[in-house]
């Protein structure tokens, strides 16, 4: 193997490290429910794609590159044209030393696609590569389409073994709670979403997992 191959690969078996770890961190035993959504999110927002690239960064990761156009923040501040990165390319590159680059965002990681309508609930940037996931992988990010609201797992579990002090729900919210499956109303689950991270539901443990 010569000394160019045998680079590739320990820094391929680095970013292999890189993605188990991220993975790792937002894999869960269960569905993600809303708690661990909000719990796990340093940023909340709704809007559509204007944009989607990929590439390498200087450091040789690979990345897919969103632009979304922020109609609405629930938690954090964005607003405008906001960018982020996530891990793994939109398809195999090849590379100008003549190998293919492989390394693909990983499957149940959100994908995203220009013109899409959108909401996400996104982790804080890594410390060392900048890159951002949405919470629970493709869990954290919610396609709306005709005014409904859908995850990956189409909102199964969302609200499973989840309390929430009745009071602090008004009919609209109240409608999306009982909602066991499928989309929700995503006005109303914004307007939940908002009310849970203005008044620290999760935080104050008026909105917790049973388990």
């Amino acid at each position: 193997m010569t000394r160019q191959r045998t680079s590739f690969v320990f820094f391929c078996c680095a970013l292999l490290l890189i993605v188990a770890t991220s993975a790792h961190a937002t894999t869960f035993k269960r569905q993600a429910t809303i708690v661990d959504l909000l719990r796990q999110s340093e940023l909340i927002v709704r809007g559509h794609v204007v944009n989607v690239t990929d590439g390498v960064d200087p450091r040789g990761i690979p990345y897919t590159e969103v632009t979304l156009r922020v109609e609405e923040t629930a938690k954090g501040e964005a607003a405008g044209n906001y960018t982020f990165r996530q891990f793994g390319l939109l398809k195999p590159r090849k590379m100008a030393n003549g190998l293919t680059n492989l390394m693909v965002t990983p499957s149940s990681w959100a994908t995203f696609r220009k013109g899409e309508e959108t909401i996400l609930f996104l982790h804080k940037p890594a410390a060392w590569t900048g890159l951002r996931t949405t919470a629970a992988l493709g869990q954290g990010k919610f396609n709306v389409q005709m005014a409904g609201a859908v995850n990956q797992v189409n909102n199964s579990g969302l609200f499973n073994d989840v309390q929430v002090e009745p009071a602090l729900l008004g009919s609209a919210e109240k409608r999306v709670w009982a909602t066991k499956k499928g989309a929700v109303n995503a006005k109303s689950f914004m307007s939940l979403v908002k009310q849970a991270v203005a008044g620290q539901w999760v935080e104050k443990g008026m909105m917790r997992n049973e388990k």
